[in-house]
Order: structure tokens, then C-alpha cells, then sequence
């Protein structure tokens, strides 16, 4: 089984991220952290003893980045969503399976204060996915730490994550095939909508504090 690293949430300015999740889960997130080579700051917050919820949006002060943005935040189109509201837009999980590079970039490294690791983004290089399952953001990206998870020194709090669900419209059955050449993935079910703005992310945590269930 993959383990789920962490859930991405994009927004268009880091402050109007920050308010959105904040609001909905009663918490406060942590101090930001700064992504330079990739242009993008965030903010974090744990939602397991292994996986922590992301905050993520392009970084104002950085400028001319010859790198691509992670989880497509340099495309016009998300860019455009985000405009009407934060939104859940992708995934990571822990690299353990080599059988599935195939679907993504070479790996990089990448650091943020005193964590390092490797990160691999999906591609439609190869023929094998094309560019709207990329955008779509139901490819996970894949992660190899080099430090210690950042999630274990990371606040414990009342948050007790219980799925995180995909839902596909029938008119995309074609990436639920390709997400079952996965196998299963931590806490990501996926599901079926007769909706057509989709794929459409799911988070179900329970808040033991509040005694409720937050979906997102």
C-alpha cells in the first residue's frame, strides 16, 4: 500500500488560503514556510500522526522562475479556479513502488527551511497520460524524504483524518483505470458522480474537539 504524505490545497494568494482552511477547520495553521526554487510559500497543519494538509499558492516576490510550479500552479486554468475560491488540487504520496516512475518527470530535490527531499510531478511526456488527468490533480506526486517527515514535528491537535475521497464522472472512467495501476493508496478511496465538473476532492476529518466530522 502507498502511504499518503500530504493533501494540497491551492489558492490564490496564501492569505485568502490561509483564512479559507482556517475557517473551516477552527485552527490555526503554522507559520509559513518558502518554497524559492519553485517560486510558492505555505502554510501547514497535521491532520494524522502521518499526514499533514498544505496550504500552498504562488509566491508574489519571486519572479522569472525558469522551474515549472508544482501541482500545476503556474497553469492559466487553475489559476482561473482559484480565482473564485480555494480548492483541493492534488495529492502526495511516499515513493515505494518503482514500477510506477514511468508516469512521472525525474525526480528533484527540494528543501524548505532544514527538510530536504525528493519530489517527482506527473507527465504526459511519455504518451501514457495526457494532460488533463495531469491537470485534473488525481495523480499523485511523489515524495522521497531525506530529513526527518516534517508531520512528526508538527503540533498535535484534535484532527483525525478519515478519507479522502476522488470522484470521477462516467464521462472520466478512464482515470479510474489508470489510478488502479496504483494499487491502493492510505485514506484515498475513489468513487463514481453523475457530475460533470469533476474530479472532485473529498476530505473527511474528524474534529474530536468539536466532536464533528469537517468535509472539505
Amino acid at each position: 500500500m502507498h502511504k499518503l504524505d500530504h493533501i494540497v490545497l491551492g489558492a490564490l494568494t496564501l492569505e485568502e488560503g490561509t483564512e479559507f482552511v482556517e475557517d473551516i477547520f477552527q485552527a490555526k495553521l503554522s507559520d509559513i514556510g518558502y518554497h524559492k526554487d519553485m517560486g510558492t510559500h505555505n502554510r501547514v497543519i497535521r491532520i494524522s500522526d502521518e499526514v499533514y494538509f498544505e496550504v500552498i499558492a504562488n509566491d508574489p516576490k519571486i519572479k522569472n522562475l525558469k522551474n515549472r510550479k508544482w501541482f500545476n500552479l503556474d497553469n492559466l486554468n487553475l489559476q482561473s479556479k482559484l480565482n473564485k475560491s480555494p480548492q483541493i488540487i492534488g495529492y502526495v504520496i511516499e515513493y515505494i513502488d518503482i514500477s510506477i516512475s514511468k508516469y512521472y518527470y525525474p525526480f528533484f530535490r527540494a528543501s524548505r527551511a532544514n527538510f530536504i527531499w525528493e519530489f517527482a510531478m506527473p507527465t504526459s511526456r511519455n504518451n501514457i497520460l495526457d494532460s488533463e488527468i495531469i491537470e485534473a490533480g488525481i495523480i499523485p506526486s511523489l515524495i522521497s524524504w531525506k530529513t526527518e517527515k516534517p508531520v512528526y514535528q508538527m503540533k498535535k491537535n484534535q484532527f483525525e483524518l478519515i478519507s479522502f475521497e476522488i470522484q470521477i464522472s462516467e464521462k472520466q472512467q478512464n482515470f479510474n483505470t489508470i489510478l488502479k495501476n496504483f494499487g491502493e493508496i492510505q485514506y484515498v478511496l475513489v468513487s463514481s458522480t453523475a457530475k460533470q465538473n469533476s474530479p472532485i476532492f473529498k476530505l473527511k476529518l474528524r474534529d474530536n474537539l468539536r466532536d464533528i466530522v469537517i468535509s472539505l
